[in-house]
């Protein structure tokens, strides 16, 4: 009986360098395959996670899924475009739409903006900065029509088309039909004729985000706004995703869901809060100029770096040097086994 070892001592006996091995080697290909599983779903490209997904942390700030996002300030947003204009490349953004994208131009070129700037000109919804090479431009187009298909075009024929397209409208054709479903077919049949003008202008590097729409607050709506409900608004956004989900547009989803959590503080029901256009103007900035930037707290859209050559080089004398090691750990181990026997 007293050789017989207790179940601590042998729980103790089986914590060993190679079990530690098996538990390690298990954990990481656990991680490994977790990860592979969410790239599988998601994809790896972290602009369509910003994009996409997220939520509120407690502090009210955004918090993208799957990676992180650095808060723009005026200084870092004009060092951005001032970057980007030393290389060559002018910024020209175009927001399409009605008045919740004109809400999002104006708090976008207030980011832009600083209280002195003699290069700066703003006239009927046309931002232009030449110390920045930018121009923002807001198109008033409502519905989903034939002017708006023209208007993309006309884009596509520019020897410089825009860099980015922010869309969306769904609000004036719920008011003009009274919230008749036969106008989500209409809707749906126009969106078809975006898809090519969408595809040509992907092909000169021209990112058209389609921002889907937010839900109202339907106890603040006036008396004439009170056919455009969340279930009218869900009908066309699912319309705008089974068509353009075809095409090379990107669906801004995420901004749906910013305008979400903070509904209940809309001044009107169907207008964005402050707070919410800002977190909107975060993301399309973090979309833009994080690749360019590379800062450490802002993982969203940022390429990887390459490896170095110097990099692989240390990382292949680091592997040869552990398994030299453990080698010689065994063996001493073995050694030390048969010297107690």
């Amino acid at each position: 009986m007293t050789g017989e070892k207790s179940r601590i001592e042998e729980i103790i006996d089986k914590i060993n360098s190679k079990n530690a091995k098996k538990v390690a080697l298990l954990l990481v290909v656990g991680f490994a395959f977790y990860h592979a599983v969410l790239h599988i779903k998601f994809g790896t490209n972290s602009c369509s996670w910003l994009l996409s997904d997220g939520r509120y942390k407690a502090d009210q700030e955004w918090q993208p899924y799957g990676c992180m996002l650095h808060f723009y300030t005026k200084i870092d947003t004009r060092r951005c475009l001032r970057y980007i204009g030393y290389y060559g490349s002018e910024s020209h953004f175009i927001f399409m739409g009605d008045t919740r994208i004109s809400e999002l131009y104006t708090t976008f070129v207030e980011e832009i903006t600083q209280d002195e700037n003699n290069g700066l000109k703003t006239i009927n919804f046309t931002h232009v900065d030449q110390k920045l090479k930018i121009k923002v431009e807001f198109i008033w187009v409502p519905t989903i029509s034939k002017m708006m298909i023209e208007k993309f075009r006309e884009l596509q024929l520019f020897s410089k088309p825009p860099s980015v397209i922010i869309v969306g409208s769904a609000l004036w054709p719920i008011v003009m039909s009274n919230g008749s479903l036969s106008m989500i077919e209409e809707y749906q049949r126009n969106l078809s004729g975006l898809v090519q003008p969408i595809n040509k202008l992907n092909e000169k590097k021209t990112r058209t985000i389609w921002a889907l729409q937010e839900p109202v607050d339907q106890e603040k709506l006036k008396p004439e706004y009170h056919m455009v409900t969340n279930e009218q608004i869900d009908l066309y956004n699912k319309a705008a995703i089974e068509v353009l989900s075809q095409s090379a547009a990107h669906l801004w989803w995420s901004k749906r869901l910013v305008g979400q959590g903070m509904v209940t503080e809309s001044p009107d029901g169907i207008h964005l809060a402050k707070k919410a256009l800002k977190h909107d103007t975060q993301i399309l900035l973090n979309m833009y100029c994080n690749d360019y930037m590379n800062f450490n707290d802002g993982t969203c859209c940022s390429s990887v770096e390459t490896r170095t050559t110097l990099q692989i080089v240390t990382f292949a004398i680091l592997a040869c040097c552990n398994c030299g090691f453990n080698d010689h750990t065994q063996s001493l181990y073995a050694l030390s086994r048969k010297t107690s026997i």
